[in-house]
């Protein structure tokens, strides 16, 4: 499955930010205790409770996420809120991974895998037609004629591709599939077709805001390959999106 070496990047991040913000608490609270007064003291007390909830709601955060890491089966409330603190610390973990000097895409691509794993030990299954299976327009080949976009059911089945393979997975296993030609029309047609699980195929970047701004609803995202370089006649591998229905679907779909 997914390298744990990875999502432990963004895991030891995540602590990283909680003690810096812990830290900045503490420090306003000392500054502030050094002075005596009755609306000073308030200040400190309240500070000083900000900086030990903080604390804690990271550390019992980072042991739910250790607990995925180690593959322990979570109830779908434990794998929520424990998304819920990979999420609130992500723009400070990308900050300090910067002045880390760590790439984005190695950050990204461990956010990516920890939510992956947190969707799919969560013990939610659905429905086929409640899952969406979400790719983007540059699998299909530059110079294929057909549009697929508008509907992907155009696709001629030529094997040239990876979307011939999708719809073949689509109506084996009855999940509707979409090609979006962008972020924007990405996030339009979750909208519109208001689906409760989503396996969505992208590139990292694409990936992470859609992973990121798509908090609602799981998603399992599959990183696309680009042997000719990024939105052109990229593919994908089929197993990995199987796999990704497999956690989504109601076990007797599965069988």
């Amino acid at each position: 499955m997914e390298n744990n070496g990875k999502k432990r990047i963004f895991l030891s991040l995540v602590l990283g930010a909680g003690f810096i913000y812990a830290l900045v608490f503490l420090l306003i609270w000392y500054i502030i205790s050094l002075n005596s007064q009755t609306l000073n003291k308030i200040l400190m007390i309240g500070l000083l409770s900000a900086a030990i909830i903080l604390m804690l709601l990271v550390l019992g955060g980072m042991f739910f996420l250790v607990l995925t890491l180690l593959r322990f089966d979570l109830p779908p409330k434990i794998s929520r809120m424990s998304r819920k603190v990979v999420d609130f610390f992500s723009p400070a973990v990308f900050h300090l991974a910067k002045v880390m000097g760590i790439s984005e895409e190695v950050v990204a691509d461990s956010y990516i895998k920890l939510v992956n794993q947190l969707n799919s030990q969560s013990n939610e299954h659905y429905q086929p037609e409640d899952v969406l299976i979400l790719v983007p327009h540059c699998l299909q080949k530059n110079d294929c004629p057909y549009k697929i976009t508008t509907d992907v059911e155009n696709c001629h089945r030529c094997g040239r591709c990876s979307i011939s393979g999708l719809l073949e997975i689509s109506h084996e296993r009855g999940v509707p599939l979409a090609v979006a030609s962008g972020g924007t029309f990405a996030r339009k047609t979750i909208k519109d077709r208001k689906p409760k699980a989503v396996v969505a195929v992208a590139c990292y970047r694409d990936l992470l805001s859609g992973v990121r701004d798509i908090n609602q609803i799981p998603v399992i995202g599959v990183l696309n390959e680009r042997p000719n370089g990024p939105c052109f006649n990229t593919t994908v591998q089929l197993c990995k999106i199987n796999q990704a229905l497999d956690c989504f679907l109601a076990p007797e779909e599965n069988d």
